[in-house]
């Protein structure tokens, strides 16, 4: 049987999925769905990222980003962007 993963919203990640457009969302919530079984893979939807801090993986819902953590059998939802704006400005 499949680990199942706890898919966990943070208060921003939910500002940031309001902010999108209904489509948009949509899209966006059904990918989160994946992350309850491979929050891991499959490349490149899902890609581990470089640096230190929070947010060490992103999956790609084009043109938006969701950034995440992976603790145990938790995934932490930290922000949803679009692709040019995810990866600036300050720490999640």
């Amino acid at each position: 049987m499949p680990v199942r993963f706890a898919v966990q919203l943070t208060q921003r990640f939910r500002r940031d999925l309001d902010g999108l457009p209904i489509s948009a969302r949509k899209k966006v919530l059904e990918a989160i769905k994946r992350l309850e079984t491979s929050p891991f893979g499959p490349h490149p939807k899902i890609k581990k990222l470089k640096g230190k801090g929070v947010g060490r993986w992103r999956l790609e819902v084009w043109p938006d980003r969701v950034r995440y953590d992976v603790a145990g059998q938790e995934v932490v939802l930290y922000r949803v962007r679009h692709r040019r704006e995810i990866y600036r400005g300050p720490a999640l």
